[in-house]
């Protein structure tokens, strides 16, 4: 979004990396085993599996997006918004 990754999902690996809020939000999902720890990815992004609940990786998906649309300037939010 805006250019900037905030999913990320390939051959090799079983999920999909999606970036959280913070490092302690990364090891709450991590602890709970809704996830697991992204490889190659700084330490607040974490890999959901594809086996997850439907609704659990929808939402996961939604928050790594609004997380990184959010720390966009504004004005390419803007530009987003009205395309």
């Amino acid at each position: 979004v805006g250019g900037k990754m905030f999913a990320c999902f390939g051959e090799r690996i079983n999920g999909v990396a999606l970036k959280t809020d913070s490092i302690d939000t990364a090891m709450m999902l991590i602890d709970a085993g809704v996830a697991t720890k992204a490889p190659y990815f700084h330490r607040s992004w974490v890999l959901v599996g594809f086996d997850s609940a439907e609704d659990e990786l929808r939402h996961r998906i939604a928050v790594s997006y609004d997380i990184i649309f959010n720390a966009l300037p504004k004005k390419t939010q803007a530009a987003i918004t009205h395309a």
